[in-house]
């Protein structure tokens, strides 16, 4: 049993760019690698004992996190036993054997192949999301993880934030974009920023952002950087660097057309006192805490492009208003969206999972029939038994696995053909240790494969060969 406060093993594993320690503070990251460098600092920063397993070029112990290669990661399962471990992005690494007392998956990205996904996080204790907009994503296609989701948030190291705001010196005529070029850029360059410039040509733009792999279509886009007046790209920076001139400039500009999880540059934007113009879209309406700063309509459209070059002209010369509404998006930031309020909401959590996990096991116990031999109880006792009726009995099982679930008081149910079987199985605590899966079919020695002779399962997931295993009894 882990006692409140007692320092846990936390494990986080992503793959994508290589970063460690000391990369956030030399250049640019993508928003997940930064969300887990905070979280991991956070956690370390409380006494935790935490490892990530990523690609990395210099591994090593940075701010108490110890950086691990990938190539490190079979022989480390093999011989640890983690309290939580935290998969961010890359889900197939479930597939791989390793133990932990609770498993997370992280997801930072939309919903693209949700039948994959679900192969592929079947054994995760538990599914976070980012962002009221993000859970519905995945729970409109994917309903049955709703009892496994929780929804939490990305935020901002505020102290960092803080020292660059104090240092900065506001310069009117200096403007940024920060995100993926595909997210936005064509819209502001291509429309938005000629007419900003017309009514005041002193403005010069900043483009800031992450070195990541091209998408489709950045040859334009790079024709567009090129041609486009009284621009500057400023690629990829440090951090402190990154602040200073997010904390510098007058306003974000973010025309944005993705559909935004979250937008951590909308946070750190607010964090430093800086207006973000965007879309009144997506996981926008969460994030930005001022809602003048949100443009209605799509960023193609004509209307879109006059209303958001009106507002960014509006802060420009408006003085009060940009003072009044800077203060109330760092106020709406400073109370929501620290990474230490994040991480203490995340330890509360796991801490709450794993006291349930240090309890015996608790299932409902229904039979098929009074016949056969004295039942031999697999360890612990059932919460509570009884005996199925003959109507129930010639129920399919899923119709009666609904009818079920609805009078259990058990995590788990488990259904025996009848009371001698339960000699046979094997010791319940022990099987679910072994193996994180959602479900067991146990079928007799000859019996083909769905035949199940008894069925041990969580309470409303869906019985399908994704998220379950068949055990053979003699």
């Amino acid at each position: 049993m882990v006692l409140p406060g007692a320092s846990l093993l936390i494990g986080f594993y992503t793959e994508g760019l290589p970063f460690d320690g000391d990369t956030i503070y030399e250049k640019g990251l993508g928003g997940s690698e930064s969300a887990l460098f905070f979280m991991a600092r956070e956690f370390a920063a409380r006494g935790h004992r935490v490892q990530v397993f990523c690609h990395t070029r210099r591994p090593g112990r940075y701010e108490e996190v110890e950086y691990r290669s990938l190539t490190d990661f079979a022989s480390a399962a093999a011989t640890q036993v983690f309290d939580v471990f935290i998969v961010s992005r890359f889900p197939r690494v479930f597939a791989q054997p390793f133990q932990s007392r609770l498993k997370v998956m992280w997801n930072h990205d939309n919903l693209v192949e949700p039948k994959e996904y679900r192969q592929e996080t079947f054994r995760a204790d538990l599914l976070f999301t980012l962002s009221a907009y993000h859970e519905a994503e995945y729970l409109s296609q994917l309903p049955e993880l709703a009892p496994f989701c929780h929804r939490t948030k990305n935020g901002v190291d505020l102290e960092m934030a803080q020292q660059a705001r104090l240092a900065a010196v506001k310069d009117m005529t200096k403007v940024v974009y920060v995100s993926r070029p595909e997210r936005g850029l064509e819209f502001l360059l291509g429309h938005i920023w000629p007419q900003l410039l017309r009514v005041r040509p002193e403005l010069h733009l900043y483009l800031m952002g992450y070195e990541a792999p091209d998408k489709p279509g950045q040859e334009r886009l790079r024709e567009l950087m090129a041609a486009a007046p009284q621009t500057t790209v400023l690629g990829s920076l440090g951090k402190p660097e990154y602040y200073r001139n997010l904390a510098e400039a007058a306003l974000l500009l973010y025309p944005c057309s993705f559909p935004e999880i979250s937008c951590i540059a909308a946070l750190e934007a607010q964090a430093l006192g800086t207006p973000i113009i965007t879309s009144r879209d997506f996981a926008l309406t969460e994030t930005v805490g001022v809602s003048r700063y949100l443009i209605s309509g799509r960023p193609a459209f004509p209307a879109y492009q006059e209303a958001f070059a009106a507002r960014a002209l509006n802060y420009l010369s408006d003085a009060d208003l940009y003072r009044q509404d800077t203060a109330t998006a760092l106020e709406w930031v400073t109370q929501h969206y620290s990474w230490s309020q994040i991480a203490g909401e995340w330890l509360d959590l796991f801490q709450r999972h794993l006291a349930r996990d240090d309890e015996k096991l608790s299932y409902s116990l229904f039979l098929g029939g009074k016949a056969g031999t004295a039942p031999f109880w697999p360890a612990p006792l059932p919460a509570e038994m009884r005996y199925l009726t003959p109507p129930e009995m010639r129920l399919d099982f899923h119709t009666l696995k609904n009818r079920l679930e609805k009078e259990a008081r058990g995590e788990w149910l488990l259904v025996l053909e009848d009371p001698g079987l339960s000699g046979s199985l094997p010791p319940l605590q022990l099987l679910l240790d072994a193996s994180s899966v959602d479900w067991f079919g146990f079928r007799r020695e000859p019996e083909p494969p769905g035949q199940w002779a008894a069925v041990l399962f969580r309470r409303h997931c869906p019985l399908n060969p994704d998220n379950g295993l068949e055990v053979v009894i003699p």
